[in-house]
């Protein structure tokens, strides 16, 4: 029977979470932060209406409506 033959020491310990980036020789920068932030409701759309202009305004009608 073989055996394997594993090279090296026992494994380092992991580097410990922080809350910033350390470039080294330039600093810190901080990650940034969850925040909770009020959003828009899209469940009604808004409605537009306007004329259109043009040579196909008169193929396809003077009025457009967007939903």
């Amino acid at each position: 029977m073989s055996s394997v033959k594993i090279m090296g020491g026992p494994i380092k310990e992991p580097p410990k979470p922080t809350k910033y980036a350390d470039i080294e020789g330039q600093g810190r920068i901080p990650y940034a932060t969850l925040k909770d932030e009020k959003t828009p409701n899209i469940a009604k759309a808004k409605i537009t209406k306007g004329k259109r202009r043009g040579m196909g305004a008169a193929l396809r009608g003077a009025e457009f409506t967007n939903a």
